[in-house]
């Protein structure tokens, strides 16, 4: 406590820890103190304000309260609620002045703080209703940007848009609800330690998500795509049209090349995958369209030109399905493949 290079960071949580010193259960989660909470410690309270003792017995609501009073929790909650949703920290103040686009930069993060700010002003008249910053930053410039092409040529102005906008890799818990919205049921395999491995965090030894991905992760990315290709194709087209979350337009008889109606099927179904998948909408006869086609078609005359190909799908795909049909012209395959192809692009891996 005597200190000056430790008294700067314990005169600030000291206080905050000892309000916690009567948050214990017999489980063993915390346990009081023999000897009482600790004397060479700075008072419990919370910014030079000591926890008064009569109000010890509800010591969280008290330091809830004071907290919640303090301007710097509203401006805090806005710009967590930007990194929820981006996945970016909120900019900070440029400090190189040799930088060419200093000026830029700087312009940047002033017109982010006059928003911050006035987010914050709004979410503490609101009551502090969590849902009133999520609304406010969807509906912000930094949030719903696009068509940002003529900033391309000016550096000046490409600087200042450059945090402007949302592309972030999807969490475990977002690409595991992903897929249980696309397919009926989720992937399964984001947990524990391979979430960790994604990119994920288990708030003890790892607190901070991966905003980069790594070699890790894009094999933990093929294998979801190949995995969740697999479960779900075969059995689609085990069911009733009507009931089919996939391939509710096509079935395994319909081959390209076969005929202008065949193929024309064909591209509506990948347009319906685009769609489903992807988010995209794209027309029929688009570039994406076709090279999908493509690779549904190519597959398709690959098999044709082999000899003494198995009728049925790979056995990991057919597991725990009775009376799984055959693929004689190998279009569920290629329908397989045309899925893992979707489940790996950058549209489907980020937001």
């Amino acid at each position: 406590m005597q200190a000056s290079e430790c008294v700067v960071c314990h005169k600030t949580v000291d206080p905050v820890a000892g309000c916690f010193q009567d948050y214990w259960k017999f489980e063993g989660v915390y346990g009081k103190r023999k000897g009482g909470w600790f004397a060479d410690m700075f008072a419990p309270g919370f910014e030079g304000e000591e926890l008064p003792p009569e109000e010890r017995w509800r010591a969280l609501q008290w330091l809830g309260e004071r907290t919640a009073r303090d301007p710097r929790f509203a401006v805090a909650m806005v710009e967590h609620v930007y990194y929820i949703l981006t996945g970016r920290k909120v900019l900070r103040v440029p400090k190189d002045m040799n930088d060419p686009l200093y000026a830029a930069r700087l312009r940047a993060y002033q017109e982010q703080r006059r928003q911050i700010e006035a987010m914050a002003q709004h979410f503490a008249k609101s009551g502090f209703n969590l849902k009133v910053v999520f609304k406010d930053w969807i509906l912000s410039d930094f949030y719903r940007a696009d068509g940002l092409a003529t900033a391309l040529d000016n550096p000046q102005r490409r600087a200042e848009l450059e945090d402007v906008g949302v592309f972030r890799m999807l969490s475990p818990e977002q690409v595991e609800r992903k897929v249980k919205a696309i397919f009926g049921q989720p992937w399964g395999r984001l947990q524990d330690q391979l979430a960790v491995l994604y990119g994920g965090i288990d708030s003890r030894e790892v607190t901070e998500r991966a905003a980069d991905p790594s070699g890790a992760m894009g094999a933990i990315q093929r294998t979801l795509a190949d995995e969740v290709a697999a479960r779900n194709t075969l059995r689609d087209f085990m069911l009733k049209p009507s009931e089919r979350r996939l391939f509710p337009g096509i079935e395994p008889d319909v081959l390209p090349g076969s005929s202008p109606e065949a193929d024309a099927a064909i591209r509506k179904e990948i347009v319906f995958l685009h769609e489903l998948i992807l988010g995209r909408h794209d027309a029929l006869d688009s570039a994406e369209v076709s090279r999908t086609f493509d690779l549904f078609a190519g597959i398709v005359a690959d098999a044709r030109a082999q000899k003494g190909l198995d009728n049925r799908e790979i056995y990991h795909a057919r597991a725990n399905l009775a009376n799984a049909p055959n693929d004689p012209h190998y279009t569920i395959r290629a329908w397989r493949a045309v899925l893992t192809y979707l489940l790996r692009r950058p549209e489907f891996l980020y937001e």
